[in-house]
C-alpha cells in the first residue's frame, strides 16, 4: 500500500472499530444475541487488504471484535465464537464477490447483483451455523435464535454497508434537483415518523420502501445507496432508543425481545433488497440507453459522411425515410423530396424486368426488391435515374433490418457509383474482341517476329554480358572503394542484368529449338546427380523463402543417356515456379523413382494450383497461368516450353496434374539407359528422332 490508501485503510478500521462497539454498547438489557455487528464494513476492508496480507488482518480482525464484545460485558467463549462468526463471514463475502486482481468488485451487471447476494447471503449462513454452534455449546441462548439473530444481522449490514465500497453504474439521475429534495425530505420525514411512538403498527414502516424505490428509479445510485444508508441508521437509533414498532420494553422477554430485532433486521433487509436491485437495474438501463445513444450518434454520422455511397433507408412497407448526402449527391435529389416515397422511382420499367429476368422473379419492383434482399448475392449492378434523366449504374445491395423478435422493421440499402468502371469494363471487352481478332490476323507473322527476336537476343546478350563484366570490376573495387549505397546500387543493377540475360538466354534457347539447332549431349549420367545438383542450387532460396524442401532419391543409381546440364535446367526451372507459386510456409517436394523403363522426376507443391482449363496450354510458348496475371508474379512464360522441349530432346515427356488452392506436381519421364540399348538394338534409326527433338511425350 503507498502512503494515502494506508491512511485510508487506517481511518476505515478505526471507524469500524467505534460503529461495532456502539452497536454492541447500546444494545437493551434483555437482548443477548449481538444483533447489528458491522460485518458489512469488515468485508469492505477486506476488499483493501493485499492477499499476501489476509492471513494477518484475518487474526487482528478476530483479536479486536473479541475485544470488542468482551469490553461489552460478552463472556469469553461467546465473544470469541460471535468475533469468528463476523470474521469468517466477511472474508467468504470479500472473497467470493471479487473478481481477480485484474477487476475490482463490482455492482455494474446483472451477473454483479446474483453475485453479490448470493455471496453476502452464504456468508451471513456460515456466520449463522457458527453462531448457532456457540449457542448451542455455551447455553448462552438458543441456538437458533442465535443463528436468525446473527445471520440475518450480518446479511442487513452487508446489505447497507458493503455497496459503498464497490464499483457502480456512474450515471446522473433523472430527477431535477427539487425532486430530489423533496424524495428526501419525504423519505426522512416518513422514516421518523414511522418509528415515533405513535402506535400506527409495523406496517407503517414499510411506507419507506417506495420512497426508497422513487429515489432508485430518479436519482443516482450512488444516492439511493446513501439514502438507504440514512435510513437503516435512523431507524436503528430510534429502534435502540426504544423508539419504533421493533422497539424492545425492558420487561420483555428474552424469546420476544430477540423476535423483535430479527424482525427489525428482515425490514432492513427488504428495504435493501428492493432498492439495490431497482436501482442497479436502472443504471444499467441508462447505460444502455447511453451506449444506445453513442452508437446511433456513430452510425447517424458514418451515415451522413459517406458523400460517396448512396445509403438510403425503408421502413417495413419501403417508403423511404434515410437518404444520405451521398444520395443527394448521386441522385440529384435532397431528402425532403423523396421521403415517404418509394425507391421505384429511380428505376425504369426496362431495368425492373431486366433484374427480374436475372433473379427468376415477377416483374414488379415489390418482387425484385424482395428477391435483392433475400438473395446471397451480396451485389448487382444496376441502372438507375437521376433527376436529370441521366442513367448511372450502381453496385447495389439490400439488407433487411430486423428487431430483437427476427421481425423485419425495415430495409437498408447501399449503392455506390460504378457507371465509370462499367464503361471501362464494357470498353476493355470491346478491346479484348479487337485484340482475339488481330491475333488471328498476326499468326501470319510469327514467324517474323521470332526471327526478329532471336537477332535482337543475339545482338543483345554481348552488351548485357559486358555490362555485368564491368559490375564485377566494379564490386570488387576495379575502380576504386565504393560506399555502401552505391554497392547496394550495384547490386540491384546486377540482378536487374542476370534477370534479362536470362530471359535473353531463354529466347536463344527458344529459338534454337524451333530451328531445331539444340545441341544435346548424348553421354551416361545417373540422374541422382542431376537432381542433387538441382537440391544444392535451390535449397537456400527455398528455405529463405520459407518453404519446406524435401528430395527423395533412390539407393540405387538411375542411368539414363543425355545432358546433364540441360536437365538440370528443367529441374531448376520447375523448383524455381513452385518457389513463386507456392505460399509462405508450403512444402515442395522432388522424387526420384524407377517405373518399369523409365526414370520418373515428380516436383510437387502445395501451391495455388493451375486451374484445369488452362493446364492444356501451360506448356505454350509466352502462356502464363490466369493465377499468375492476377498476382503479378514475375515471368516471361518460357521457362515450361524450354523445359518441355528439353525433356522432349532427350526421348522423354512432361506432364502436370494441378488442383486449385491444393498444389501442382509436374512428372518428367526419360527412357533408361537399359531401355535405349533394346531400341538401339532394333531397325530403324532413333538416333535421327532423337536429335530432331520430336518425339512425343510418354
Amino acid at each position: 500500500m503507498t502512503t494515502h490508501p494506508r491512511t485510508s485503510f487506517a481511518l476505515l478500521t478505526c471507524f469500524t472499530v467505534v460503529v461495532a462497539f456502539y452497536l454492541v454498547g447500546v444494545q437493551p438489557a434483555p437482548l443477548v444475541v449481538a444483533e447489528a455487528f458491522p460485518a458489512g464494513l469488515i468485508a469492505g476492508a477486506w476488499l483493501f487488504v493485499p492477499r499476501r496480507r489476509q492471513l494477518l488482518y484475518f487474526v487482528c480482525a478476530w483479536v479486536v471484535s473479541t475485544g470488542i464484545y468482551l469490553a461489552c460485558g460478552r463472556d469469553l467463549f461467546v465473544a470469541l465464537g460471535w468475533a469468528l462468526a463476523a470474521v469468517v463471514g466477511s472474508a467468504i463475502v470479500a472473497h467470493g464477490i471479487t473478481q481477480g486482481p485484474e477487476r475490482r468488485a463490482a455492482l455494474l451487471t446483472d451477473v454483479d447483483l446474483r453475485r453479490f447476494i448470493a455471496q453476502t447471503f452464504l456468508g451471513s449462513l456460515v456466520a449463522a451455523g457458527i453462531a448457532g454452534a456457540v449457542a448451542s455449546v455455551s447455553g448462552h441462548t438458543q441456538w437458533w435464535v442465535a443463528a436468525l439473530g446473527v445471520g440475518l444481522a450480518h446479511f442487513a449490514t452487508y446489505l447497507v454497508l458493503l455497496p459503498h465500497f464497490l464499483g457502480r453504474p456512474r450515471f446522473p439521475g433523472v430527477a431535477s434537483r427539487l425532486e430530489r429534495v423533496i424524495q428526501w425530505v419525504v423519505t426522512v420525514s416518513l422514516t421518523v415518523v414511522a418509528f415515533l411512538p405513535l402506535d400506527l403498527g409495523p406496517s407503517i414502516a414499510f411506507g419507506v420502501i417506495p420512497c426508497l424505490g422513487w429515489s432508485a428509479l430518479r436519482a443516482p445510485m450512488r444516492e439511493t445507496l446513501v439514502q438507504l444508508l440514512v435510513v437503516a441508521t435512523a431507524s436503528h437509533a430510534m429502534t435502540m432508543q426504544g423508539l419504533g414498532p421493533f422497539a424492545v420494553d425492558p420487561g420483555s422477554s428474552v424469546l420476544r425481545a430477540e423476535m423483535l430485532t430479527i424482525l427489525f433486521a428482515l425490514w432492513v433487509i427488504a428495504c435493501g433488497l428492493t432498492t439495490i436491485p431497482f436501482s442497479l437495474a436502472v443504471g444499467v438501463q441508462r447505460r444502455e440507453a447511453w451506449q444506445s445513444r453513442q452508437e446511433q450518434a456513430r452510425v447517424r454520422q458514418l451515415v451522413q459522411s459517406a458523400t460517396s455511397v448512396a445509403i438510403i433507408g425503408t421502413d417495413a412497407h419501403g417508403h423511404i425515410d434515410l437518404f444520405n448526402p451521398g444520395a443527394e449527391l448521386i441522385f440529384g435529389y435532397t431528402s425532403h423530396e423523396v421521403l415517404g416515397l418509394t425507391p421505384s422511382i429511380f428505376l425504369t420499367r426496362a431495368e425492373i424486368e431486366r433484374v427480374a429476368q436475372v433473379l427468376g422473379t415477377r416483374s414488379t419492383f415489390v418482387d425484385v426488391a424482395y428477391a435483392l434482399a433475400s438473395s446471397e448475392n451480396e451485389s448487382l449492378d444496376l441502372d438507375f435515374l437521376r433527376k436529370d434523366g441521366s442513367v448511372v449504374t450502381l453496385q447495389f445491395s439490400i439488407s433487411r433490418i430486423f428487431n430483437d423478435d427476427g421481425k423485419v422493421i425495415g430495409y437498408v440499402t447501399t449503392g455506390e457509383d460504378v457507371t465509370s468502371r462499367v464503361k471501362r469494363q464494357l470498353a476493355l471487352e470491346e478491346a479484348l474482341a479487337h485484340e482475339r481478332l488481330a491475333v488471328e490476323n498476326l499468326k501470319e507473322v510469327d514467324q517474323v517476329k521470332d526471327a526478329l527476336v532471336s537477332g535482337v537476343s543475339h545482338e543483345l546478350r554481348t552488351p548485357i554480358t559486358s555490362i555485368l563484366g564491368y559490375l564485377e570490376m566494379l564490386e570488387d573495387g576495379g575502380f576504386g572503394p565504393l560506399a555502401e549505397g552505391q554497392a547496394k546500387a550495384l547490386g540491384r543493377v546486377k540482378g536487374n542484368s542476370n534477370r534479362l540475360l536470362s530471359l535473353i538466354d531463354d529466347l536463344l534457347m527458344l529459338s534454337r529449338i524451333q530451328d531445331g539447332y539444340l545441341a544435346v549431349e548424348s553421354t551416361r549420367i545417373d540422374l541422382r546427380d542431376v537432381v542433387a545438383s538441382a537440391r544444392d542450387e535451390m535449397a537456400p532460396v527455398l528455405t529463405a523463402s520459407g518453404l519446406t524442401f524435401d528430395v527423395e532419391l533412390p539407393e540405387q543409381p538411375v542411368a539414363v543417356v543425355g545432358d546433364a546440364e540441360r536437365l538440370g535446367r528443367v529441374l531448376v526451372n520447375l523448383l524455381s515456379n513452385a518457389m513463386k507459386f507456392t505460399d509462405r510456409f508450403g512444402a515442395v517436394t522432388v522424387r526420384l523413382a524407377v517405373e518399369g523403363a523409365d526414370a520418373v522426376v515428380s516436383v510437387s507443391d502445395t501451391g495455388i494450383g493451375i486451374p484445369e482449363g488452362e493446364q492444356d496450354h501451360l506448356f505454350e510458348r509466352f502462356f502464363r497461368a490466369t493465377s499468375a496475371r492476377e498476382r503479378a508474379i514475375q515471368g516471361s512464360g518460357l521457362g515450361l516450353a524450354i523445359a518441355r522441349a528439353l525433356v522432349q530432346s532427350h526421348g522423354g515427356g512432361i506432364e502436370v496434374q494441378s488442383q486449385v488452392d491444393v498444389g501442382s506436381t509436374f512428372v518428367i519421364r526419360l527412357p533408361l539407359e537399359e531401355a535405349l540399348s533394346v531400341i538401339e538394338q532394333a531397325p530403324g534409326p532413333p538416333q535421327e528422332q532423337e536429335t530432331a527433338g520430336a518425339p512425343a511425350g510418354r
